[in-house]
C-alpha cells in the first residue's frame, strides 16, 4: 500500500515526508514553464534594498559600533518578550483546554491569567521605551543610509559584469570585505557629512582599482562609464528614458520634419536628429537644429566636437549627460572621447586612468586558501613574469608548474597535496584545456580550510575566458588579466626590446640584417595594429604572435647569411605563404598581407631614404645599434595615422564607430528588462511596433501565380530565381506575422509567454531584430526599424518583378542569395549563343553616364530616377544599389578616388555585368578587383552550397592608380549598411 515514484527504469517507495531542496549558482536561471508548475521556486537572490540595509548595519557597526549593539540587544529583547507573551499565551490556552467544572473556581487559572496580565504590561511598558530607543538609533543610523546606498549600486554595478564575461565574478563576501577594509583606511573626520564624503569616495574608487584589475582593457572604460551612469541615477540626475535612448539609438515615431538643404547632413544623421527631438527634453531641438544649420555644421565638422558649444539655448539648458545624446546623434565616432571627458568630470581622473598590472598587490591580496587567477587574452603569457616574482619572495624552488590538458589533473592534485603540505607553489596553466577536471579543483578549492594549509602555500591558475570555468573559483578568488602591448609603437618597442646588440650584429651581412630586420618587425606591428579598423583592417581578426615573427627573424638571419646576394623573393614567400600566411584563411586578406608584405621586403629597403608610408615619418633609418632604434621608435606617434597602414584619414572614423557600435551593444545587454517613454509602459511599446509592422508589411506573395507567370523554361533562367525568392521571402514574413501575432496574445496572457517570445520582446524593445527572423532572413546589421524600411524595399522590388516582368535593372541587395542571380546571368548567355559555360567569366562596366553623386536628396528617389533612364541590355545584366566603402567612384575620370573627408560610404552607379567567352583578363593595374559582401562584417562562413554566407564576387572596378592602394585601404563594395540610408 506505499507509494512509489519511477526514477528512469526503476521503481522506488516513496514516503510523504520525503522532501527534495535543489539550489543554482546561476544569477539569474531560466526554467521552463512546465517545471516551475511542479516546484516550488524560491528567490534567495539580494535585491537592492535588502543589500542596502545590510550595509547600513556594516558601516554603522564599524563607525558606531555602540549604536549597532544597542540595535542588535533591542531585536533580541524584542524577541525575548514576544517569546514571553506566546508562552503565557500558550500555557492559558492548556489551562483552558484542560479545566473542568466552573472555571471561575480554577485557582490556578485565575492566578496564571493575574500574572499574565502583570507580565503583558510590564512588557508594553518595555516594548513603548524599546521602541522610543530604537527611534533614536534609527536615527543615528540614518546618518550613514548615503554610504549604504552607495554602496548598493556599487555592487549591482558590479554583478552585471559576468554578462560581458563570464569570468568577470565578484561574490558578495568579497565585497563586504572590501568595503570594510575601505571604511577603516578612509580618511578621518570629525565631522560626520565630511567622513560620509570620504567613505564613499575612498570605497567608490577602491572597488574601481581592485576590479580594473581583473577587467580586459576593452572593458575599462566600459566599466567605468557603467560606474559612472549607475552612481548618477542613484541620485536622480540621469533619465532611464535618456540613457535608454543613449544606448539603442531610438526611432523617430512621429516628426516627419523635411531634412534641411545642406549637402553635409546625411538622411541617417537626420533621422537620429529627429528622434532625439522626441524626448521629452529634447523638444523643438530640430527646428533649432535647422535655424543653426552652419552652426551645427561646424559642430559635424570639429575634430573634437565633445568640446563644442551648442548653439541657442541648448548649451545652457543640456547637462554634460545630455550633451552625449547630440553628439551621439551626430558624430558618434567621437564618443569615446567624450565618455572619457564625461566621467572625468563627474569622477575624477584617477576613474579613467586604470591600475597598471601588479602580481604583488594581488599576491599581497590573495591568502594560503585564494586561488590567484590570471586571465588570458590572445598572445599573454603571465607565466614568465610569475616565475621572475617567484625567484624575489624565494619560492623559485618551490614552484611547480603544470601545463593542463588530457590526463594531467590527477598529477596537478598530487602536486597541489604536495604543497599544501610543504608550502609550496602551483602554477596550472591553460585551465581551459582541461574543464572537465574543474568541477574536481573546485571541490579542492571548496574544502581547503586555512588551519590545515600551510600560511605560504599558494594557487596560481591561467585560463582563458570559458563560461565552463567554476563560478565559485572566479568569486572567490584574485582575478588578474595582462595583455600584450597595444598599438603600432608598442609593439615594435616590445620586438626591439627582446633584442641584443649581440643578436643585431650576430649575421655575416650585419648592416642589411638589421635593415631588414626593421622592415620586419614595422610590418609585424602593421598587421597585428590593422585589427583595430575591424572588418576594414582584416576580415578575421587574426592572432598574429611574437612567435610568428621570431621564426621570421630566424629565417631572415639564415638566408642573409647563406647567399651572396639576399633573396628577397624567399625571404618574402615564407614570410608570407608559410609563416604568417598560414593563419590567413579568408582570400582576401591573403591578398592584403601579400601587399603590404611587397611594401617591406624589397631591395629598395636598403636606401636610408626609403620611406614606408606617403609622410615619410615611418622609414628605413641607417643600421645602427639597439639604443638607436629604440630612440627612433620612442618618436613615433603613440596613436598612428592611418596613412601608415595604407589608409584614408576615414579609417580613424571607421575605427571609432565600430568601438562605439560594440560598447553600446555590451551596454544594451545590462540594460534593465522594463522602462518607459512617454508615458508609454515597456509592454505598450512592444505591442506598439508589432502592431506597426504587422501593418506595414504585404502578405506573403502569390506563389501558384508566380510559377505560373514564371515557368522555368530553359531560355530564362531568371524564372527561377524570382520564384525561389518568392519562396524564402514568403517563409520570413510568414516567420514575423505569426511570432508577432503570438507575442501579442502571451502578453494579453492568452497563450504561454514562452522563452523565445520573451527574447523576441526584448529584442523589439531595444530595437534590435529578433533571432526568430534572423534565423530565416537574409544577413544585415541594421537596427530594427531601419531592418523593416529595408525589408519594405526588398519586396517591392520583387513585386515590381512579378507584376511588370523581368526589371532593366536589377537592385542586386534585394537578393536572398545574389550568387543564383549571377550564376542565372552565366546560364542565359550560354543557352542563348550555345557556349559552354565553363568557358565564361564577366565582365564589368561602370554606366556613370549622366550620373550624379547624391546631393543631399532622397537617395532612393534619385536612385529610381537614375535607373528609369537605363534600357535593359541585350546580353547580361545591370544591377544597382552598392555601396562602397574605403573609396568613392569619380564620374570624371571614370575611376576610384579617394573618399571626400567623413564620407565612410558612396554610392556606385549602376554596373552592367557582361558574361565573356575565354575573356583576356585587363590589365592587372588598370583595374581594381573588388570583393563584394552583403554586409559590413565582410566575414562569412561556407554553407551547404559551397558558397560564403556574405562574401559575393570580385568585380573589376576601373582605378588610374595603382590597385595596391585600394588593397591596402580594404575597399569594398556592399549591398546593405547598418542604416537603410546613407
Amino acid at each position: 500500500g506505499q507509494p512509489h515514484v519511477k526514477l528512469a527504469d526503476k521503481t522506488v517507495p516513496f514516503d510523504p515526508a520525503f522532501r527534495l531542496y535543489m539550489t543554482s549558482k546561476l544569477p539569474n536561471p531560466h526554467y521552463a514553464p512546465e517545471l516551475q508548475v511542479k516546484v516550488s521556486l524560491l528567490n534567495f537572490t539580494i535585491t537592492p534594498l535588502g543589500l542596502q540595509d545590510q550595509m547600513l548595519g556594516t558601516v554603522v557597526a564599524v563607525e558606531r559600533p555602540e549604536l549597532e549593539q544597542k540595535k542588535n540587544a533591542l531585536v533580541v529583547q524584542n524577541a525575548r518578550n514576544a517569546k514571553k507573551l506566546q508562552d503565557i499565551e500558550d500555557e492559558i490556552l492548556k489551562l483552558l483546554s484542560e479545566s473542568q467544572g466552573d472555571i471561575l473556581a480554577d485557582e490556578a487559572l485565575i492566578n496564571t491569567l493575574a500574572q499574565s496580565k502583570t507580565t503583558a504590561g510590564e512588557i508594553q511598558e518595555q516594548v513603548k521605551e524599546a521602541s522610543v530607543v530604537e527611534a533614536q538609533i534609527d536615527e543615528s543610523r540614518r546618518a550613514y543610509l548615503p554610504v549604504a546606498i552607495r554602496t548598493s549600486i556599487l555592487y549591482f554595478s558590479i554583478v552585471d559584469l559576468a554578462t560581458v564575461d563570464s569570468m568577470y565574478q565578484y561574490s558578495l563576501q568579497w565585497f563586504v570585505n572590501l568595503f570594510v577594509a575601505g571604511i577603516h583606511a578612509a580618511p578621518a573626520s570629525d565631522d560626520l557629512q565630511e567622513r560620509l564624503k570620504h567613505l564613499n569616495s575612498y570605497f567608490t574608487l577602491s572597488l574601481y582599482e581592485n576590479v580594473c584589475r581583473s577587467l580586459f582593457e576593452t572593458h575599462k572604460m566600459l566599466f567605468s562609464f557603467l560606474l559612472t551612469v549607475r552612481i548618477l541615477e542613484g541620485d536622480k540626475r540621469i533619465n532611464s528614458v535618456e540613457w535608454r535612448h543613449l544606448v539603442t539609438g531610438g526611432v523617430a515615431k512621429t516628426l516627419t520634419d523635411a531634412k534641411p538643404s545642406d549637402s553635409w547632413l546625411t538622411e541617417n544623421v537626420w533621422k537620429s536628429v529627429l528622434a532625439l527631438s522626441e524626448l521629452e527634453s529634447f523638444k523643438g531641438f530640430q527646428r533649432d537644429f535647422a535655424a543653426h544649420i552652419d552652426t551645427f555644421k561646424a559642430y559635424f565638422d570639429s575634430p573634437d566636437p565633445h568640446e563644442f558649444v551648442l548653439p541657442g539655448r541648448w548649451d545652457a539648458q543640456l547637462d554634460a549627460f545630455q550633451k552625449l545624446l547630440v553628439l551621439r546623434a551626430l558624430r558618434p565616432d567621437k564618443m569615446s572621447a567624450a565618455i572619457t571627458k564625461f566621467v572625468t568630470e563627474e569622477m575624477g581622473q584617477e576613474f579613467v586612468e586604470s591600475p597598471p598590472f601588479d602580481i604583488e598587490y594581488s599576491y599581497r591580496a590573495s591568502n594560503n586558501t585564494t586561488p590567484l587567477v590570471f586571465i588570458l587574452s590572445r598572445g599573454a603569457d603571465p607565466a614568465s613574469e610569475l616565475f621572475n616574482f617567484a625567484s624575489e619572495q624565494g619560492f623559485s624552488d618551490k614552484m611547480v608548474s603544470i601545463s593542463l590538458g588530457q590526463g594531467q589533473g590527477k598529477i596537478a592534485m598530487e602536486h597541489m597535496e604536495h604543497a599544501m603540505q610543504t608550502g609550496g607553489w602551483v602554477l596550472l596553466q591553460n585551465c581551459h584545456l582541461a574543464v572537465s577536471w574543474l568541477p574536481q579543483l573546485e571541490q579542492i578549492c571548496e574544502n581547503l580550510k586555512p588551519e590545515d594549509v600551510d600560511p605560504n602555500y599558494r594557487l596560481w591558475l591561467t585560463s582563458m575566458p570559458t563560461p565552463k570555468f567554476p563560478v565559485s573559483i572566479l568569486q572567490n578568488g584574485v582575478k588578474m588579466t595582462n595583455e600584450p602591448p597595444k598599438g603600432l609603437r608598442a609593439n615594435l618597442l616590445r620586438s626591439y626590446l627582446g633584442f641584443t646588440d649581440e643578436s643585431l650584429e650576430s649575421s655575416s651581412k650585419p648592416e642589411s640584417f638589421k635593415k631588414l630586420l626593421f622592415s620586419l618587425c614595422l610590418f609585424h606591428a602593421i598587421i597585428l595594429d590593422r585589427r583595430k579598423f575591424g572588418p576594414l583592417g582584416w576580415n578575421i581578426p587574426y592572432d598574429f604572435t611574437e612567435t610568428d615573427l621570431q621564426v621570421c627573424v630566424t629565417q631572415l638571419r639564415e638566408f642573409v647569411d647563406m647567399y651572396d646576394e639576399i633573396p628577397y623573393q624567399v625571404i618574402h614567400f615564407l614570410t608570407y605563404d608559410i609563416n604568417y600566411g598560414g593563419r590567413v584563411t579568408d582570400n582576401v586578406d591573403r591578398r592584403t598581407i601579400r601587399t603590404i608584405l611587397d611594401d617591406f621586403i624589397n631591395e629598395d629597403v636598403m636606401d636610408d631614404t626609403y620611406a614606408f608610408s606617403s609622410s615619410g615619418k615611418y622609414r628605413s633609418i641607417p643600421a645602427g645599434s639597439r639604443a638607436d632604434y629604440i630612440k627612433y621608435i620612442k618618436t613615433l606617434d603613440l596613436v598612428p595615422k592611418p596613412e601608415v597602414f595604407g589608409m584614408h584619414e576615414n579609417a580613424d572614423i571607421t575605427s571609432a564607430q565600430e568601438s562605439t557600435l560594440q560598447l553600446f551593444a555590451t551596454i544594451t545587454q545590462l540594460l534593465p528588462r522594463s522602462g518607459s517613454s512617454g508615458g508609454k509602459s515597456r509592454e505598450e511599446m512592444i505591442a506598439e511596433t508589432a502592431n506597426e509592422f504587422l501593418q506595414l508589411l504585404p502578405a506573403p506573395f502569390d506563389l501558384e501565380l508566380a510559377q505560373k507567370k514564371y515557368p522555368p523554361v530553359y531560355e530564362e533562367s531568371m524564372n527561377t530565381v524570382v520564384v525561389q525568392e518568392v519562396i524564402r521571402y514568403n517563409r520570413l514574413l510568414r516567420v514575423i506575422k505569426r511570432s508577432l501575432r503570438d507575442l501579442l496574445k502571451a502578453m494579453k496572457g492568452l497563450m504561454v509567454m514562452t522563452e523565445a517570445l520573451e527574447a523576441m520582446a526584448e529584442s523589439i524593445f531595444n530595437n534590435a531584430v529578433p533571432a526568430q527572423w534572423q534565423a530565416v532572413a537574409y544577413p544585415s546589421l541594421m537596427p530594427l526599424a531601419d531592418w523593416g524600411v529595408d525589408l519594405r524595399s526588398r519586396l517591392e522590388f520583387i513585386d515590381t518583378w512579378l507584376k511588370n516582368g523581368t526589371p532593366a535593372v536589377y537592385s542586386l541587395p534585394s537578393f536572398f542569395f545574389p550568387q543564383a542571380f549571377l550564376t542565372g546571368t552565366l546560364q542565359n548567355f550560354a543557352r542563348k549563343y550555345k557556349i559552354p559555360i565553363d568557358s565564361l567569366s564577366f565582365s564589368f562596366r561602370v554606366l556613370d553616364d549622366g550620373w550624379v553623386e547624391k546631393d543631399g536628396s532622397d537617395d532612393q528617389k534619385q536612385q529610381k530616377q537614375q535607373q528609369q533612364q537605363l534600357e535593359r541590355p541585350e546580353d547580361g545584366v545591370i544591377v544597382d544599389g552598392l555601396f562602397l566603402e574605403g573609396a568613392r567612384w569619380d564620374p570624371a575620370s571614370h575611376s576610384l578616388v579617394d573618399p571626400r573627408p567623413k564620407e565612410l560610404f558612396a554610392r556606385m552607379p549602376p554596373i552592367h555585368i557582361l558574361p565573356v567567352k575565354d575573356r583576356e583578363a585587363p590589365d592587372a593595374d588598370s583595374v581594381y578587383k573588388c570583393p563584394v559582401y552583403k554586409t559590413l562584417l565582410r566575414r562569412g562562413q561556407l554553407s551547404t552550397t559551397g558558397h560564403s554566407t556574405n562574401f559575393v564576387v570580385f568585380m573589376e572596378i576601373p582605378t588610374s592608380v595603382p590597385p595596391a592602394k585600394w588593397i591596402k585601404s580594404g575597399v569594398g563594395l556592399f549591398t546593405s549598411l547598418r542604416t537603410s540610408s546613407l
